[in-house]
């Protein structure tokens, strides 16, 4: 007798994949909204949103990241 309730470790139920899709579609209009509302009314976004330990350029911000990235490295 086979047991018709076994599945497969690899089986992910479809479900699983919904409600991924729904959280990123979900977030994607959001923050493009955000984008979209921003630009059209020329406010400067790029403050809402602080790069790496408060740089104001983005040159700084990945200097910064990528100092921190060596740091744990070494």
């Amino acid at each position: 007798m086979t047991d018709s309730t076994y599945r497969k470790s690899n089986d992910i139920p479809n479900d699983h994949y919904q409600s991924y899709w729904t959280t990123f579609g979900l977030l994607f209009i959001v923050f493009g909204a955000i984008a979209l509302i921003g630009q059209l009314l020329f406010l400067n976004w790029r403050s809402w949103l602080p790069g790496a330990e408060g740089s104001k350029s983005t040159l700084e911000g990945v200097r910064a990241s990528v100092d921190t990235v060596i740091s744990q490295l070494c």
